[in-house]
């Protein structure tokens, strides 16, 4: 196998891994509702966490539906990194904007 197919079975297997899993961020005034599926099912029991809010450090749990509701409070509006973590041991993450709709 010369260079260049080992580069693209590499990005190919990298591509369809990712398209395994999913995070839907749904953007709330005080929070937002987070969704996380593993191949189409809901991910029930996923551990989701934002990791770029020092003031946010829970840890939230998604219901049988694979959706929790995760509070933020921030003073701007800003790019939040949710993480999640499937009871497999599978970790997916993904940057969505949190708009500050207080003003």
């Amino acid at each position: 196998m010369n260079k260049v197919q080992l580069v693209l079975a590499a990005a190919t297997v990298t591509m369809s891994s990712a398209a395994f899993a999913d995070i839907k961020i749904s953007d709330r005034e005080n929070g937002a509702w987070v969704t996380v599926t593993h191949e189409g099912a809901p991910a029930a029991n996923a551990t989701v966490s934002i990791v770029n809010l020092p003031q946010v450090r829970q840890k939230y749990k998604t219901d049988e539906n694979g959706r929790v509701f995760l509070p933020i409070s921030v003073t701007n509006s800003r790019s939040v990194k949710f993480r999640a973590v499937t009871q497999e041991g599978n970790v997916y993450s993904k940057f969505a904007f949190h708009a500050d709709k207080k003003r």
